[in-house]
């Protein structure tokens, strides 16, 4: 564990708060960030199983100097309410670094912290949660089984599942954003893409070795758990699926550029066909042919390339990059590993995108039936009005 030790001396944050004593048979600890969650975080704990001395949940509240009185005051009242129930450190940032990859990372150091004292961090776990997505029950026991059998994973998402909000148009916009999710997710696995996974933070757990391996979770204000995830599966490149389900709010918000909260605002205001009009799935056939064909080297690529992917290949200087790998590269296998690093989960999203601006959206329900993706009956209840909207448009 000498890649932990030297994360924890040198770019882990130092903690000067008195701290419990760390439980002896500590081997899960669930971090949240809280920034005016007073009426949020306590449904969440709720959804928690009660504490015992395998896990605790680590609570960062948190905000940037210069905070309105009303995010102060409710921060106040979080860790009013939360004493006893949780280990909460509270942290002010400069409003440079402010922001929910901070957290994380404060939240995340102690727990890294914390399971090396309590002696067993080759089979322990730290999750991510968000102060308003509860989880349902067997959180604690699926991580759990998955992080502490004798070959653990680097990395995990536990499954997503947005509430479906009463009101119409909030219901129409969260489940368009998330099949195209969902979408986006079955397009990586089917070109045989590794990074195959949702980058949702409330949904992360990482082992701490591939946690400090990683430098830690990114001081970003937005998007740290998709440079995060695309880091662990670059260096280890295994993430896996744990089968419990985590429930992200579907409330609209504009505290990030990017996510959930501004997936609502998108649809609220442009109309949730953003999303319906997918990336077509001509890009993912594309890059299955292209990702394939590794095993004839860089002119079988050149050859299986698309106009389209070869162009844009070109244009991001990927030629030039791919024959420095494939000099580099000692067998197949390395050299596949090699382009997967360079052509990652930005990369196919661009080339996605770039196939929608040329030839246009298609409809979400027959792109996922066109990569032959099965939605899962917990969205059928509301399926019915995404089939609507799409008749009213051909009517």
């Amino acid at each position: 564990m000498e890649s932990i030790g030297r994360y924890l001396k040198d770019h882990a944050e130092q903690y000067t708060e008195e701290l419990p004593p760390v439980p002896p048979g500590l081997r899960l600890c669930v971090v949240i960030p809280s920034l005016a969650e007073r009426g949020n975080i306590g449904a969440v704990l709720d959804s928690l199983p009660e504490k015992d001395d395998r896990f605790e949940v680590i609570v960062v509240v948190n905000h940037k100097e210069g905070a309105p009185d009303e995010i102060v005051s409710n921060n106040a009242g979080t860790v009013e309410d939360l004493s006893g129930r949780a280990l909460v450190i509270e942290r002010v940032f400069a409003p440079d670094v402010a922001g929910v990859g901070a957290a994380r990372r404060a939240g995340m150091d102690l727990a890294l912290r914390r399971l090396v004292q309590a002696g067993s961090p080759e089979k322990s776990a730290i999750a991510c949660l968000d102060a308003d997505s509860p989880v349902d029950p067997g959180y604690v026991e699926g991580i759990l089984s998955v992080f502490g059998g004798d070959n653990p994973p680097a990395a995990g998402i536990c499954a997503c599942r947005h509430p479906i909000p009463e009101d119409e148009e909030r219901a129409k916009a969260i489940v368009a954003y998330e099949l195209w999710l969902r979408y986006m997710e079955q397009g990586f696995r089917y070109c045989g893409s590794p990074y195959a996974f949702q980058t949702i933070g409330s949904c992360t757990v990482v082992s701490p070795r591939a946690y400090a391996l990683a430098d830690g979770m990114p001081r970003r204000q937005a998007g740290e758990d998709f440079y995060f995830l695309q880091k662990i599966a670059k260096v280890f490149g295994r993430v896996v699926d744990i089968d419990v389900t985590v429930h992200p709010s579907a409330r609209v918000s504009n505290r990030v550029p990017f996510g959930t909260g501004r997936a609502m605002i998108r649809c609220r205001d442009e109309g949730p066909d953003y999303y319906l009009q997918a990336e077509p799935p001509r890009a993912f056939v594309d890059l299955k042919r292209f990702f394939e064909s590794s095993v004839a080297g860089l002119a079988g690529m050149r050859e299986a390339a698309s106009p389209l992917l070869a162009s844009f290949i070109e244009k991001h200087g990927g030629w030039a990059v791919l024959e420095d790998i494939r000099k580099n590269s000692a067998d197949a296998e390395h050299f596949a590993f090699g382009v997967h690093t360079w052509f990652d989960s930005l990369q196919v999203v661009r080339y996605a995108r770039r196939c929608k601006a040329e030839s246009g959206g298609v409809w979400i329900l027959d792109a996922l039936g066109e990569l032959g993706f099965e939605v899962g009956s917990e969205l059928e209840p509301a399926l019915w009005r995404m089939r609507r909207m799409r008749r009213s448009r051909l009517a």
